[in-house]
């Protein structure tokens, strides 16, 4: 078995604009959308993690996303159990993540996850 955590990524316009419409929690760096779960995938991570096009060419978006989804799967690791897996989350970068130390993001992650 693999030692990195596998997150289930969002892929239906439907299920964005459902978890958009629920709960939000913001930082300077992220921003996070969570709903409840239904019955379905109970044990899985459903999370994505998105960038706008307004912040920059392709090759910038995805190394945000790279780095929120890294920090988002260290963040997850550290809290075990604490972690809610009966949600869904989707988790949207801000222009700031960019210069932001690794650390200082998981542990803002960590921190805001365990409001949820």
């Amino acid at each position: 078995m693999s030692s990195r955590l596998q997150l289930i990524s969002l892929k239906k316009k439907q299920e964005f604009k459902d978890i958009m419409s629920a709960n939000k929690i913001s930082t300077e760096y992220f921003t996070i959308y969570y709903q409840k779960k239904g019955s379905e995938k109970k044990n899985e991570i459903l999370l994505s993690c998105v960038s706008a096009k307004k912040l920059g060419n392709a090759a910038y978006r995805n190394k945000l996303k790279r780095k929120l989804k890294n920090a988002t799967r260290e963040a997850i690791k550290d809290l075990k159990i604490k972690f809610k897996t009966n949600y869904k989350y989707a988790i949207f970068a801000k222009q700031k993540i960019y210069n932001t130390e690794f650390k200082k993001i998981v542990k803002e992650l960590k921190f805001k996850l365990l409001e949820i």
